[in-house]
């Protein structure tokens, strides 16, 4: 199963490092993998140092893609984090 959704990062200061680490953080409990693609440039989010170095900024739109048996609840999750500007003021 795969499943592929287009989010806006809201926060002020993009994905930085403790951002970057809650999207690892919620990828790493499900049996999937998951892609970020930005820009052009595709990265593992499960890899923290990748998903830094693509350097989204506030208003970014990026493209995610889940793929594995538990990608349903890995979408929906980092859907929601990603929605709710990782829990920070957007």
């Amino acid at each position: 199963m795969s499943y592929t959704f287009e989010a806006v990062i809201k926060n002020k200061l993009g994905i930085h490092a403790r951002i970057a680490a809650l999207l690892v953080k919620t990828v790493n409990k499900y049996d999937a993998e998951a892609y970020i693609v930005f820009h052009g440039d595709k990265v593992n989010v499960k890899h923290l140092i990748d998903v830094i170095s693509l350097s989204i900024t506030q208003n970014s739109v990026v493209e995610i893609n889940i793929y594995g048996t538990e990608a349903a609840q890995c979408s929906e999750e980092s859907q929601q984090l990603i929605e709710n500007s990782f829990g920070e003021m957007p």
